[in-house]
């Protein structure tokens, strides 16, 4: 452990007076913890310049208070034995900001390590925080009194549960939404036939609502939007159709068509703004369309035609998985409003799976590979990583919402009307121990 003296002057470079430390205009400065940082203020020129520290950048002329805990000061600024000074420890503040109490804008950056250089430091020694209630925030690590055992508080995980099941039995359907609170399920196969039937989700319960025009189904990709505004594009009933319509929170409105009748296809965006992309049936695609809520545009396809895929994202930050080729496809492709490039793909390969999120926050989930799966994966734009399974495995379900509050609604096989709530806590506390 150490004691780092920091030497301050003030001088106005042009724009007013600022802090300049060991000679460096508003350095940051970066602190270790165990060692203590004295801010020198013996120098005339800081007569008049209190330098105090804050969570907030600019302290109080920022809006903020100033930090105290471990800091001490002495004597008046541009006396001998004037300074501020602070202790640090493994529980101080990350980022801290030093300021003047009289003058705006004089300050810098107090960084207590970064986090990367904190999981290098040895902790031995420090004093834990004891607390009679668990905790919230992120990365702390405390004593909790009441059930005698130290805890930590991590990034929330996500996981499954059960939501209420829809009114009709199907599958291969397809969804609407950008939550597991408010969705859309519609149209699939009640087997034997296809439907039109539409329902309305409220985080509880399904309410029938008005049908889509057209019955169809392997539509379960097919969607873009939220709940009281969107589209479905495609799909299959005999024959396979190239048929659009809009949702607008009431009723469906057949609009333009999209230039090639596919099923299984995917469709990312808005009711205004989609991006149409892969699909199957008669022969798997790579074909893309864009649409600028008056007509459809042939774009840059796919690298690799696929069927039964899944996606996310927008008309001009889309995200493709999976599906098949044949076989079935771990491949990823990423657009970026003009051409699609593959990147990482998933973990699993399967194909008629679930899909929702962004381009680089996304959730694949379900599907079929050799067998069906429960298998769910989250994507953070770089990296799939195996998440929680789902309670039941299944695949052409209806899908949507994020990576974080997501919902599939039915599925086969067997023929199953139940649906399942996918939600990421905020934090979570995790105890301790020795194993």
């Amino acid at each position: 452990m150490a004691t780092i003296t920091l030497t301050v002057t003030v001088a106005n470079p042009g724009s007013g007076n600022r802090y300049y430390i060991d000679g460096v205009l508003q350095a940051t400065v970066s602190a270790i913890p165990g060692n203590t940082y004295i801010f020198d203020q013996a120098d005339g020129t800081n007569s008049g310049h209190p330098l105090r520290l804050s969570i907030t950048s600019n302290g109080t002329h920022g809006g903020g208070s100033a930090y105290t805990t471990g800091v001490t000061t002495s004597g008046t600024p541009g006396s001998a034995n004037a300074y501020t000074q602070i202790v640090v420890t493994a529980t101080t503040v990350q980022t801290l900001y030093y300021y003047c109490t009289n003058h705006s804008g004089m300050g810098g950056s107090f960084n207590v390590g970064s986090s990367s250089t904190v999981q290098l430091q040895d902790r031995k020694g420090f004093d834990v925080q004891n607390f009679s209630a668990d905790q919230t925030s992120v990365g702390q690590i405390y004593y909790n009194s009441a059930s005698g055992s130290f805890k930590s508080v991590i990034n929330g995980v996500g996981t499954w549960s059960s939501g209420a099941n829809t009114n009709t039995n199907r599958y291969a359907m397809g969804g609407l939404g950008t939550s597991n609170t408010a969705a859309l399920g519609f149209g699939g196969n009640p087997s034997p036939g296809y439907t039109a039937d539409t329902e309305s989700w409220n985080g509880t319960a399904w309410t029938e609502v008005n049908n889509m025009n057209a019955g169809r189904y392997n539509i379960d990709g097919s969607k873009a939007g939220s709940q009281t505004s969107g589209i479905t594009v495609g799909g299959q009933g005999l024959p396979i159709t190239n048929k659009v319509e809009s949702w607008d929170g009431t009723n469906w409105t057949e609009i333009s068509e999209v230039n090639a009748a596919i099923s299984q296809t995917v469709v990312a965006g808005t009711a205004t703004a989609g991006l149409k992309y892969s699909g199957a049936l008669p022969s798997n695609t790579g074909n893309t369309e864009s649409w600028d809520n008056s007509s459809w545009t042939e774009v840059n396809d796919l690298n690799t035609a696929r069927g039964g895929a899944s996606g996310a994202g927008t008309q001009t930050a889309a995200l493709c998985f999976n599906g098949t080729g044949p076989p079935s496809l771990t491949k990823n492709e990423s657009w970026n409003g003009s051409s699609w490039t593959e990147i990482t793909g998933t973990n699993t390969a399967r194909v008629d799976g679930g899909g929702c999120g962004t381009q680089i926050a996304a959730l694949s989930m379900g599907g079929e590979a050799a067998t069906q799966l429960v298998n769910t994966e989250s994507w953070n734009g770089t990296t799939w990583t195996e998440v929680n399974d789902m309670a039941t495995a299944g695949w052409g379900f209806g899908s949507n919402g994020s990576n974080t509050s997501a919902l599939i609604t039915n599925r086969f096989s067997p023929l199953k009307q139940t649906v399942e709530e996918w939600e990421v806590s905020d934090f979570e506390v995790k105890t301790l121990t020795t194993s």
